[in-house]
């Protein structure tokens, strides 16, 4: 039996249960049955059957819930669980993990309890408002805070006699909340939205309402690119963050211009580095030079004080990236030349990432923390000259049909 076949996801993991979903890629409707493996014993097997909506739509067909609880057999003290597809011994991407019980457990409580909220653990740089207002002022001479708002700036100020735009389309919206804030601002009046999550159209129709949005927000649990075939129907395609989750860019960018009427608009902050993620030898060069230059308290993992951080930055394997999201940097390389050829007169600004979306990983919070500003502000500037040598990971974008 082949471990690629199958496919899941542990959701939860603690004493009192554990919880995910499993699905049989090659024969979907068939149950996955699993093993759970305490401390390196099998103690219970649990046959999937409830089918799980969100993985479903996010692309795993046949995708079912599982829920047991190992209570009855783990000890004081951290537990080392797997779980297993059965009779295969494949064990889920993220089905090796550790359940504390007792005082190890009441230790890691408190450490969650205090860095579970995002205010107090800056650790990735769009949780940085810094960053953010660094990024905006890059864009568009303000360092206007929110993400994005530097972008949305420029194309109010470009396109004011135009706004708001009519009819926006956008493609894995989510839950929409850019593009309420989109509508907020009078770019837009009204959005077309697609997105494969039912959870997360769930919410985001929950959310429309909240905010008086919903005559304004139509969300479609639909492959976009699949699902509107007309011609010229909209005025405005907006893609923030979504555009490196499609598998073909060209197509994806294409799709936006036969969707575009004649001076229509699209609008890009997105994703534009490497394809999975697979950085250049020179980039991770310089992200460990950073790292290694930094002073030692920094590198003290911000959720495990006693632990500390490596020094040496490296990429993921593909294989990995896709165990977790097979449309994760999928087709991004292809970004930015791809735009160019489909709008020629494309404006578009890098906005770096090639540091700050990796080096700064979990030390910034310790550079925060401490308000080494200048420090900071250093280190942004060697990421400033890798975007101006082409090493960026984002970039924004204005074109127009």
């Amino acid at each position: 039996m082949n471990p690629q076949n199958f496919s899941g996801w542990v959701d939860r993991a603690d004493s009192d249960i554990v919880t995910g979903w499993a699905a049989n890629v090659t024969q979907p409707i068939t149950p996955v049955q699993l093993a759970f493996h305490v401390n390196g014993e099998k103690v219970v097997a649990t046959t999937c059957e409830n089918v799980r909506p969100d993985a479903v739509a996010a692309g795993f067909p046949g995708a079912r819930a599982f829920s047991v609880s190992l209570s009855p057999w783990l000890r004081d003290g951290p537990n080392a669980i797997e779980v297993r597809v059965d009779p295969s011994g494949a064990s889920l991407p993220n089905g090796r993990l550790t359940i504390n019980v007792g005082q190890a457990a009441k230790i890691g409580s408190y450490w969650s309890t205090q860095y579970s909220n995002a205010s107090t653990l800056i650790s990735r740089w769009w949780d940085s408002e810094y960053i953010i207002q660094r990024i905006n002022r890059n864009v568009c001479g303000e360092p206007l805070p929110g993400l994005t708002s530097g972008l949305h700036r420029l194309a109010l100020q470009h396109f004011a006699d135009q706004v708001p735009f009519a009819r926006g389309v956008s493609v894995g919206c989510g839950t929409g909340g850019k593009e309420r804030n989109v509508i907020e601002i009078g770019l837009v009046q009204h959005f077309t939205l697609f997105e494969l999550s039912a959870v997360a159209v769930e919410q985001g129709r929950m959310q429309a309402a909240e905010a008086g949005l919903s005559d304004k927000m139509m969300f479609r649990m639909e492959d976009g690119l699949e699902a509107e075939t007309r011609e010229a129907v909209y005025d405005f395609v907006y893609w923030n963050n979504s555009l490196h989750h499609m598998f073909d860019v060209k197509a994806a960018l294409e799709w936006s211009w036969r969707v575009l009427r004649k001076g229509g608009v699209l609008l890009m902050d997105d994703f534009v580095g490497p394809t999975r993620m697979q950085w250049s030898d020179q980039l991770l060069a310089i992200n460990t030079s950073v790292r290694q230059a930094l002073p030692s308290q920094y590198l003290r993992n911000p959720v495990r004080p006693d632990q500390m951080l490596s020094t040496t930055v490296g990429r993921p394997s593909t294989a990995a990236i896709m165990s977790v999201d097979p449309s994760e940097c999928a087709d991004s390389a292809n970004i930015l030349p791809e735009l160019i050829k489909i709008f020629p007169e494309s404006w578009v600004k890098n906005t770096g990432g090639g540091i700050y979306h990796l080096g700064l990983n979990d030390v910034l919070h310790n550079i925060v923390a401490a308000k080494d500003y200048g420090l900071l502000e250093k280190i942004l500037e060697i990421d400033d000259q890798c975007a101006d040598m082409g090493e960026t990971h984002y970039a924004v974008a204005i074109a127009v049909k």
